[in-house]
């Protein structure tokens, strides 16, 4: 069975919620979108309009770029192989980290970058040929890690994998103390736990804050089915901050990270545990945003540094 994405697996209640998890459709080739020239990119603190180039200098000082896609979004997808492409011409080292892969599927990567297996078994191997749509990981994903390798940069599977999530779900983050030394490497979880309005943000979409009307016995058991998948949540966002900060030290700057926005917008757990763990990097966090009509532009809390709007280019020829 193909792997899908993680949000959708252990969320499956939001499934038409979260930003992370639209519905599914057929792949469109990045080829056919020219993102370079015809989007409108904005800044998230003041909603001045921006350039491609601008843009990316912006970029070229990053220790850290988040790139926050809605998992459907073709348009979404082929910017963030542009901005790869643009800012790893430049760098020297740096690394693609992708939510979509998890820390076990490490030496595929490196099989598939030693020419060992093929672009499709890698594929099938992580069971991603579908990841987020039919064919998409061939048109979507693929290309993105093929830019990284041809520039010399590391590829990172930076997630934790889908059976410890779901056992912290049950369990909670104590029986991931419990695993030997080898397995307990493939996960983390937060020093300190997230809260704040990310945690808002999940706790509503959840139904985790009780509804009018309903018995005290039935807010309590919703709190607490709505709090064990945050502590799930927050396992995806500390794994793949600590890959970032691994990546970060192994291979220099920039480390750039393919993440849902749920993640990464609005200051989101991901991008509040690189904070934590690399309290003197520069992060920049990049919006890909499907409805720019939506977008409110605030100083001290945007959505990204960087609104990259979608809606504002075919993914057609």
């Amino acid at each position: 069975m193909a792997k899908q994405p993680l949000n959708m697996i252990v969320l499956g209640l939001l499934v038409a919620a979260l930003p992370a998890c639209a519905p599914k459709q057929v792949p469109v080739k990045r080829s056919l979108v020219p993102v370079r020239s015809d989007l409108v990119i904005l800044d998230g603190r003041t909603g001045d309009s921006l350039q491609w180039t601008t843009m990316i200098d912006r970029l070229g000082g990053a220790d850290v770029v988040l790139l926050g896609e809605q998992h459907n979004d073709a348009v979404g997808h082929a910017v963030q192989l542009a901005v790869v492409e643009d800012v790893l011409d430049s760098a020297q080292g740096g690394a693609l980290a992708l939510e979509m892969l998890e820390r076990d599927e490490q030496p595929l990567i490196e099989d598939y970058r030693d020419g060992i297996i093929d672009a499709k078994t890698f594929a099938k191997l992580s069971g991603s040929t579908s990841w987020s749509g039919l064919g998409s990981w061939e048109v979507w994903y693929q290309p993105i890690i093929d830019a990284a390798i041809e520039r010399n940069a590391a590829v990172i599977a930076a997630n934790a994998p889908r059976r410890y999530v779901r056992v912290v779900r049950s369990d909670g983050w104590e029986r991931i103390d419990a695993l030997d030394a080898s397995r307990r490497g493939l996960v983390d979880y937060p020093d300190t736990p997230l809260a704040g309005a990310y945690r808002d943000r999940f706790m509503d979409l959840m139904g985790g804050h009780g509804e009018d009307g309903a018995d005290t016995e039935q807010n309590e058991a919703s709190l607490a089915i709505a709090e064990s998948y945050f502590l799930a949540q927050q396992v995806w966002d500390a794994t793949m901050a600590a890959s970032i900060s691994t990546a970060l030290e192994r291979s220099g700057p920039p480390i750039l990270l393919l993440v849902g926005r749920f993640h990464s917008d609005l200051d989101g757990g991901t991008s509040m545990q690189v904070k934590r763990l690399l309290p003197a990097a520069r992060v920049v966090s990049i919006s890909l945003e499907p409805n720019c009509d939506v977008v409110e532009f605030d100083a001290e809390s945007p959505q990204a540094d960087l609104i990259v709007c979608t809606d504002t280019v075919t993914s057609s020829p």
